[in-house]
């Protein structure tokens, strides 16, 4: 089933002990399960990433992480397949 924006798909720790995440579909539609797997995925530590911003290939899914700076709005990562774009957002 594929859910729309703004729906949150489920919670995620990311790696370095950083805060808990919130995994949503941000824009477009996609399948909550496929979304949570490729953040699983994405934040393992053997996945292979280029760069500053983390950016990987996963399962078709272009995702990258932002700068501390940047996650300080609390969108610590997203990841995009065509027009839908998923995020994972810092849970205060």
């Amino acid at each position: 089933m594929l859910s729309g924006p703004r729906t949150v798909c489920g919670e995620l720790q990311p790696p370095n002990d950083g805060p808990m995440a919130a995994i949503a579909v941000h824009t477009g539609r996609a399948d909550c399960r496929e979304v949570m797997r490729v953040f699983r995925a994405y934040y393992r530590p053997d996945t292979p990433k280029q760069g500053s911003a983390g950016v990987a290939t996963v399962a078709g899914w272009l995702c990258a992480s932002n700068s501390a700076a940047q996650a300080m709005t609390g969108r610590l990562s997203s990841c995009r397949k065509g027009r839908v774009r998923v995020v994972a957002d810092a849970i205060p």
